[in-house]
């Protein structure tokens, strides 16, 4: 019987290395990977790790409100490009999210988010961001550019 059992577990395993491919990881180009630093349009790469980094961040932090780059609370604005963009100050370079994760405000700049919005100033308020490093955050605003290059859908609340 202990044979059999073996031999079924074998078998198994053998059947789902010839049925199962190989998962090919996505590949991220230089010029996927180079997103806008700062408001003069200087780019800067972002290196794989850091987008793995990001996007951990993301799932584990923003994912709730932002699930594929939308935003739960407002359909009208989205984490894509053209929205990034459009905020006032813009937030579509890397230090402008950076920005904003430390100090949020609406998306016309008039009102301080900084009691709304999960942020760095306040650790009372959003324990979610309390032990997030500046290299953290650099690497969330890095991803959250890249990723509209990678799905298509990324803030598309047409598409669920």
């Amino acid at each position: 019987m202990k044979r059999f059992i073996l031999l079924a577990i074998a078998t198994v395993f053998f059947f789902l290395q010839f049925h199962i491919n190989p998962a090919n990881a996505l590949e991220l180009t230089e010029k996927t990977r180079t997103v806008a630093l700062d408001s003069t349009r200087t780019t800067t790469v972002i290196t794989p790790q850091q987008i793995a980094n990001g996007q951990r961040l993301f799932v584990q932090e923003c994912a709730q409100c932002h699930l594929q780059g939308k935003t739960k609370t407002n359909n009208d604005v989205s984490l894509g490009l053209d929205d990034l963009a459009g905020a006032e100050p813009a937030r579509d370079s890397v230090l402008a999210l950076v920005d904003y994760l430390q100090h949020p405000t609406s998306y016309d700049g008039e009102d301080d988010y900084s009691e709304l919005h999960v942020n760095t100033s306040r650790p009372d308020l959003f324990p979610e961001l309390r032990n997030f490093t500046e290299d953290d955050l650099y690497d969330l605003a890095g991803y959250v550019l890249v990723a509209p290059k990678l799905d298509p859908y990324w803030g598309d609340s047409l598409h669920f």
